[in-house]
């Protein structure tokens, strides 16, 4: 069982994010940064496709894909109730393949971490840098690269959010395992517990993800020879550069396509 088979169950768990200040941000970036007169978007990983379909609305021409066959039908809803014309579909982040070209690319909420071995990182860097056009922008929300050594997230993983009738409480480290030195996999059972109406429902669920380092992802950029770093944050704030201060607490690094 897991909580991406319940795409109104996720989008009601991940309703505390500030979509309109992280679109605001994307928008940012790509007038500052992007050297693409090409206004598309490709969402990578896109889940229920909120940040796809408010990029929709803002004029942007937007795609995205998913692994989850059930997350994909809900966006697409998503984008149809939205008015937005949104090219969604089935995929993977390693061997995706699209014919577009665009001129942003995006992955939010620790898409990339899932990239768990070098091999996975290099052919999605590949592909990304494939369906980008020239001078447009990869921006990559990731893991704040301190949980390597604290291995304690840099912001709470347990919280509990209301939609009218439906209660949706999330424990996303429930049990988290040592970081293998190795590999720097962390191993996560996050636990989800929903009451909507009379229904209760308790999801348990399994998750490996990948710890990156600062200094591992500048290896991986340069050796991809498709892009370059132009910017580092700790968070959404357009004044919050990457450091390792409380408030900085992901990694948020914009790439451009040479």
């Amino acid at each position: 069982m897991t909580l991406y088979n319940y795409p109104e169950y996720y989008d009601i768990a991940f309703g505390y994010r500030d979509l309109d200040l992280e679109c605001d941000f994307i928008e940012k970036q790509i007038a500052v940064h992007s050297r693409s007169n090409n206004f598309s978007l490709l969402d990578i990983a896109c889940g229920t496709g909120s940040h796809l379909v408010e990029m929709g609305k803002r004029g942007f021409e937007v795609a995205g894909f998913d692994i989850s066959p059930k997350m994909i039908e809900y966006a697409r809803k998503k984008a149809e109730l939205n008015g937005v014309d949104a090219h969604l579909w089935i995929d993977n982040m390693v061997s995706f393949r699209t014919s577009r070209k665009y001129g942003c690319a995006i992955n939010l909420l620790t898409g990339f971490n899932y990239l768990l071995r070098n091999e996975d990182v290099e052919s999605h860097l590949y592909r990304v840098g494939n369906v980008l056009e020239p001078g447009g922008l990869y921006i990559i929300e990731m893991n704040h690269p301190r949980e390597f050594i604290t291995n304690k997230p840099s912001t709470s993983n347990s919280w509990v959010e209301l939609n009218e009738d439906i209660e949706v409480e999330v424990d996303w480290d429930n049990e988290r395992s040592e970081i293998n030195l190795l590999t720097h996999i962390v191993t996560t059972r996050p636990i989800i517990r929903i009451k909507d109406k009379k229904k209760q429902l308790t999801i348990k669920m399994e998750e490996k993800f990948r710890i990156y380092l600062y200094q591992e992802i500048l290896h991986f950029v340069k050796c991809s020879e498709h892009f370059e770093l132009v910017n580092a944050f700790g968070s959404f704030r357009f004044d919050k550069p990457l450091d390792n201060t409380r408030d900085s607490w992901r990694m948020i690094l914009v790439l451009r396509k040479k």
